[in-house]
């Protein structure tokens, strides 16, 4: 079946030489099925890479002679590297591949093996990887953009909009299979389609800001009513995902990001008509603030509401912003006075006074009377809304208008009371009543800040629309949990942690050479194990062998062993069924307990469970058969929309003892669940995680990671090419393509997120980093004409 794959890979690389390898980096999120596999090393991405790069450059060699007079001129193409940069290439290859050798000879010499853990010499080669593959593309992105120019801009921005969607959709479906939609009050933190998360780490993270400009960036430019919507429910995605990661960096790289990529495409459109932007341009949708004051208005309600009301209420009051936001100008074809304008306000809202009053009196004898009542006034004013949508011709129509828009917002205290009461009413009329007081004053100002509000051209009442979303997110995730203000709150002792930590990394560079070229590439989890703080070793595993039998070895860490600190050795399996039972043989020299659990789990936390422990006693070199029930299966597995996978996991329960296991079975109703219990294909399918203890599997700092594994040459040459890429997008030779500003904000979020974390020792995180890093540093922004060649830019 591989074969099969690698194989459509080569031919879609062949046929779609100019285009494929653009939007592979879409594909990298949903490319990794280590849990199932127990493939580490290597993984399906490296296989649609290497796939795509043997066909693209068949489909280039065989294509070449026929197309060499259908390139552009050489001033057109965007992609070119310059001679410095090239060489900067050369060295950083040099530094990568001296860290390889070190590291593989720190791991024992080379020894290749399919399924090598964190301590064997591939992980050397697992490192360095990613840079490599993405060297692999730039010759076909270059011959590429050199026939279609604007397709680089073009499919490289939906490959990484791709990005966003894969890990964003990924950890939806996480949160709604674990936890549910709205729930910020447990300890969860989502870890999307990345396994690599199984140690700790910010892989997610790291997609979000790398990808999030991209698609901003797409959403800014898209005119099509369609696509834009698609672009901001991406957007929206993404924001919930990063939200419900609880991580401080991603909340502070996101918006730094996205500011940066802001502020560089406002430069881009001055440069470029050389004065302000237009009235129809998003950067000026509303002269005098006063979109700034109905942003603040109706963020100060949420605040206010959402304690008394909960998310209905809150949801209620963002259906009545978006009325508000589609609500036509009360502008009559002829002159109106101030008076006439207030009487119109005043019998409006007397109307919808008396309508919450006879909606008070019938919601309690209806089922969910309170939803049922808001949900009329609703659909009411949207119907209004609609057919007064070419505007008004008559004072009824206005007066009609605003009391619908008033009864909606009423019906809000209404629908808060369905959660918490009539104390709940009481509550949410204090910021209801000055909202209607607000837009009354609003309706009563000058006609220029009158009419702000409905002169927005769709697409920026769109996005104000989705900035109040966000804003309501924000103020249910606050208040309707504590985790994000524990976390908060403890930000001055993590950062101490961290600190420590690092002090502690760089403390294992122990020779002028460590520090000058690295400790080597891949060799952090195993040089902390050895080097490290000996109570907090790590557990590990180990496949064995005597004459031809098979085995595992398993040891537990010396550190606290909770539920969450265990080292376990996990494999996927389908919903089991019935009564489940575990036959297994353990050898051990000590008296020791094994704990085995089979639950739901999408990486790290759990959901339903079931489990036992066994007491192995000491019988050093004799081999012991268990035989134990786990018991019955309760329903598990989800549904297919929002699937809860299930593992079956061991681990050792006891601090730095070992034992050794055999012939693992686990059977159900249907039979027997696990392949390969007996080791004889190594670890294939047998994947291992540490769900809380990650200090020792990463220098969770990006510059930390690259001094340790490639010393201050590495880190030196990888700093002056992010900084070189960054300089190009924002200030150099590409700041007026397309895709520069994108770039410089892409780069900005994931060095922020790096401050915090590693990153790149996730293969592909460090693929798309590095593809982001060599596309800033090839980029150049078209020159308009041949002559123009000549110029110089900055």
């Amino acid at each position: 079946m591989v074969s099969l794959l690698f194989l459509l890979g080569v031919v879609l690389g062949f046929a779609g030489w100019r285009v494929w390898p653009l939007l592979l980096p879409a594909l990298v999120p949903l490319l990794g099925f280590a849990p199932w596999t127990g493939w580490i090393s290597f993984e399906e991405t490296d296989l649609l890479l290497l796939s795509a790069a043997a066909g693209g450059y068949a489909g280039w060699a065989l294509q070449a002679r026929a197309l060499k007079g259908a390139k552009v001129s050489a001033w057109q193409r965007p992609l070119r590297w310059s001679g410095l940069s090239k060489l900067l290439l050369l060295a950083f290859v040099a530094s990568l591949l001296l860290a390889s050798w070190r590291g593989i000879a720190d791991a024992g010499g080379w020894d290749f093996g399919w399924y090598h853990g964190y301590h064997e010499p591939m992980n050397s080669v697992r490192s360095a990887k990613a840079f490599l593959l993405a060297l692999l593309l730039l010759p076909l992105w270059r011959a590429a953009t050199a026939l279609q120019p604007e397709s680089l801009q073009r499919w490289f921005s939906l490959a990484m909009a791709g990005v966003l969607l894969g890990s964003a959709g990924v950890a939806l479906q996480e949160r709604l299979a674990f936890t549910g939609l709205v729930n910020f009050s447990d300890d969860y933190r989502t870890t999307g389609p990345f396994w690599e998360m199984h140690v700790g780490g910010a892989m997610l993270d790291g997609a979000l800001a790398l990808s999030f400009p991209f698609a901003f960036a797409l959403l800014w430019r898209e005119r099509r009513p369609a696509a834009f919507a698609a672009l901001l429910g991406l957007l929206l995605l993404g924001a919930y995902a990063a939200l419900t990661m609880f991580s401080r960096g991603v909340y502070l790289a996101l918006p730094l990001g996205l500011g940066l990529t802001l502020a560089l495409t406002v430069l881009q459109q001055r440069r470029r008509t050389a004065a302000a932007v237009t009235r129809d341009e998003p950067g000026n949708w509303l002269p005098g603030g006063v979109l700034l004051v109905v942003l603040g208005a109706y963020a100060a309600a949420a605040v206010l509401l959402f304690p008394v009301g909960g998310w209905r209420a809150l949801l209620a009051l963002l259906g009545n912003a978006l009325l508000l936001l589609a609500t036509p100008a009360l502008r009559l074809p002829y002159a109106q006075t101030r008076l006439q304008k207030a009487l119109v306000l005043v019998l409006a809202a007397l109307a919808a006074v008396l309508a919450t009053a006879l909606a008070l009196v019938v919601a309690p004898w209806l089922p969910k009377g309170e939803y049922l009542v808001y949900a009329v006034s609703f659909a009411g004013t949207a119907v209004l809304v609609w057919l007064l949508r070419q505007g008004l011709t008559r004072q009824l129509h206005a007066c009609i208008l605003a009391a619908a828009w008033f009864w909606n917002l009423f019906s809000v205290a209404i629908a808060a009371s369905g959660w918490g009461g009539p104390l709940a009413a009481q509550a949410a009329a204090v910021p209801v009543l000055l909202l209607a007081l607000a837009w009354t004053a609003l309706q009563l100002a000058p006609p220029a800040l009158a009419q702000a509000l409905p002169g927005l051209s769709w697409r920026a009442k769109s996005l104000n629309f989705a900035l109040l979303l966000l804003v309501g997110g924000v103020v249910g995730a606050l208040g309707g949990g504590s985790y994000i203000v524990d976390r908060a709150s403890n930000s001055e002792r993590d950062m101490q942690t961290r600190l420590t930590h690092w002090q502690l990394s760089m403390d294992l560079l122990t020779t002028p050479a460590d520090w000058l070229f690295g400790k080597g590439a891949g060799r952090y989890p195993s040089t902390y194990f050895f080097g490290g703080e000996r109570a907090q070793q790590v557990g590990d595993y180990r496949q064995r062998s005597e004459g031809s039998e098979q085995f595992l070895t398993l040891t537990g860490g010396k550190h606290m062993l909770g539920w969450g600190e265990l080292f376990r050795v996990t494999q996927r399996i389908d919903a089991p069924q019935g009564e489940v039972r575990l036959q297994l043989r353990a050898r051990a020299a000590q008296d020791l307990a094994l704990h085995f659990d089979l639950c739901e789990k999408h990486l790290l936390y759990a959901g339903a469970c079931i489990g036992q422990e066994i007491a192995v006693k000491a019988k050093p070199g004799e081999w012991q058969s268990f035989s134990v029930s786990l018991g019955a299966a309760p329903p598990m597995g989800g549904s297919w929309w929002a699937p809860r996978w299930i593992g079956f996991s061991m681990a050792m329960a006891n601090r730095g003892l070992s034992v050794d296991l055999d012939d693992i079975r686990l059977v159900d109703a249907r039979g027997e669940r696990l392949g390969n219990g007996d080791f004889s294909q190594g670890m294939a399918q047998w994947f291992f995680s540490s769900d809380k203890h990650h200090m020792p599997w990463h220098a969770k700092s990006l510059a930390v990671h690259l001094l340790f594994e490639q010393g201050l040459v590495g880190l030196a040459l990888a700093s002056t090419m992010v900084l070189a890429a960054l300089w190009r997008c924002s200030f150099g030779r590409a700041r007026s393509h397309a895709l520069a500003p994108a770039l410089a904000g892409s780069l900005l979020g994931f060095l922020v997120v790096g401050l915090f974390d590693s990153l790149i020792d996730a293969p592909r995180i460090g693929l798309l980093f590095w593809l982001v890093v060599l596309l800033g540093l090839g980029l150049r922004s078209p020159l308009r004409s041949a002559a123009a060649g000549t110029a110089t830019h900055g």
